[in-house]
Formats: structure tokens, C-alpha cells, sequence
């Protein structure tokens, strides 16, 4: 009987004590969300970013601080603020900042929308390691018919 007792008390604490964390999580994610548009699309966070001429960040903090910056020549800076959105123009290879109080919310270079940059920063390892493998099997196919078209397997053999 007394086993009976244990469990039917030990499983509702289970779900209270999973549903509690699970709502501190969800407390920690809705303090804010922060968003870079550009071209009216939605641009990833990474440490470099592409982007068109003129961008926007979108956020939903109180507050944010922000600092746009190329050295010792500062494009935008603003300690506390409150709107919540902000239009950048394009400085190619400038540093954009943004913080939340003490935490970085995004660090990262921005970078003009051309081919280089494009498929530098933009498309990703495995992009950039597809299109390398497809040019190596275009170079295998081509040294494979230039060997046919001169008989050089039955030379090799």
C-alpha cells in the first residue's frame, strides 16, 4: 500500500517540476527577438552578414544598443534605443553591434550583396563544397572523353 502512495505523489511532482522548467524557458525566450530584413528577406545571424544597400533590424527588447562602425569612423551609434525599427545603410566590411544590457545580442561584419561575397559568406560550407565537387566531376568527365576520344585506354592497356 505504501508503494501505491510513493508513486501516485512522485508523478504529479515529476510534471510540475518538468511543466515549471519548461516555463522558465519559455519566460527566458520571450524577453526579446531580434530580426535582420534585407530585400524583404529575413537575414541569418552569423559573424558575416550580406546585405543590400539599405537594411533594417527588428526587435521586440525595451531597449537595445547598437553600434555601427568601420574603424575609428562610427556610421550609427545609439546607446538606449527604444523604437523598434531601425534603418542601416550599407558600409561594406563595417562592424554592426547589438547588445541588450550586458548581453551581445549580434556581432558580426556586414558585406555588399555581390557573387564573391554571396557565395562566400552567404551560401554556406556545404553549398561552397557541392559546387566544388560538381566542378571536379565536370573536370573527371572531360579528361574521361578526351581519353576516349584518343584511344588512350587500349594505349594503356
Amino acid at each position: 500500500m505504501r508503494r501505491g502512495y510513493i508513486v501516485a505523489t512522485l508523478i504529479p511532482l515529476f510534471f510540475v517540476l518538468l511543466s515549471s522548467f519548461a516555463l522558465a524557458e519559455d519566460n527566458k525566450e520571450n524577453e526579446g527577438m531580434l530580426w535582420l530584413i534585407s530585400n524583404n528577406e529575413l537575414v541569418e545571424k552569423h559573424a558575416n552578414i550580406v546585405v543590400a544597400d539599405k537594411f533594417y533590424i527588428f526587435h521586440t527588447y525595451d531597449y537595445i544598443s547598437i553600434r555601427y562602425y568601420k574603424g575609428n569612423e562610427t556610421f550609427f551609434s545609439s546607446s538606449k534605443h527604444v523604437g523598434k525599427i531601425v534603418e542601416l545603410s550599407l558600409h561594406d566590411g563595417a562592424m554592426l553591434e547589438i547588445k541588450h544590457g550586458n548581453d551581445t545580442l549580434l556581432s558580426c561584419v556586414t558585406h555588399k550583396a555581390t557573387l564573391g561575397n554571396i557565395l562566400k559568406y552567404k551560401a554556406g560550407i556545404a553549398y561552397q563544397s557541392s559546387i566544388t565537387s560538381i566542378i571536379l566531376a565536370f573536370i573527371a568527365a572531360i579528361a574521361v572523353n578526351v581519353a576516349y576520344y584518343y584511344n588512350l585506354e587500349t594505349r594503356i592497356l
